[in-house]
């Protein structure tokens, strides 16, 4: 599972031999009991393809302030068992089927044509169209709950929110996503 955690990286000053750090935010891999695996090489940025996305994204980020802070130099962290790592699984053993020459590329052709067979025509224009929509709706909502809010502990407060109501949707729409204990961030009183 992908999440955020600050990162401290060491860095020696070559002409003093002096140790700095910085700290940023990385995306890390956990394995399933919640043990840093990986993290990006390059700190990452607030990022959505819609508003909502964007908003969401800038909460899960400030969540990695409440985390251990970890050093870059120490990953994968201690207790960190790549058997226990989902992703990882799947990748040893599709690396080793592919080294092995025991399995081949599927074309991409066969695959959309296996998907139609399965879901039914996909009509890629109807849902460009369909996303830019939802795009104009969510950016309309954005503007008329959180523009002009103030002050910038009730802003911070109504993101919050609105992300704890999309958690409990998502949660519902989708449970495969989450873990049965994950706790979501608390958040503080939206109206201020």
């Amino acid at each position: 599972m992908w999440n955020y955690r600050v990162v401290r990286k060491r860095y020696v000053n070559p002409g003093t031999e002096r140790e700095r750090y910085t700290y940023a935010i990385h995306e890390a891999y956990y394995d399933n009991n919640g043990h840093v695996g990986a993290v990006t090489r390059d700190p990452v940025e607030p990022y959505g393809e819609n508003i909502e996305e964007l908003r969401h994204s800038w909460i899960m980020m400030a969540e990695a302030f409440g985390l251990p802070i970890l050093d870059f130099g120490s990953i994968p962290e201690p207790g960190y068992e790549r058997k226990e790592d989902p992703m990882a699984s799947i990748l040893d053993k599709r690396i080793k089927e592919i080294e092995t020459g025991e399995v081949k590329g599927i074309p991409f052709e066969q695959v959309k044509k296996d998907l139609e067979e399965k879901f039914g025509f996909f009509d890629e224009e109807e849902y460009e169209n369909q996303i830019e929509a939802e795009r104009v709706e969510k950016e309309k909502r954005h503007t008329e709950a959180f523009i002009a809010t103030s002050p910038l502990e009730k802003l911070v407060g109504k993101i919050c929110a609105d992300y704890l109501e999309y958690l409990e949707r998502d949660r519902t729409e989708n449970p495969w996503r989450y873990k049965e204990n994950a706790e979501p961030c608390s958040a503080p009183d939206a109206e201020g």
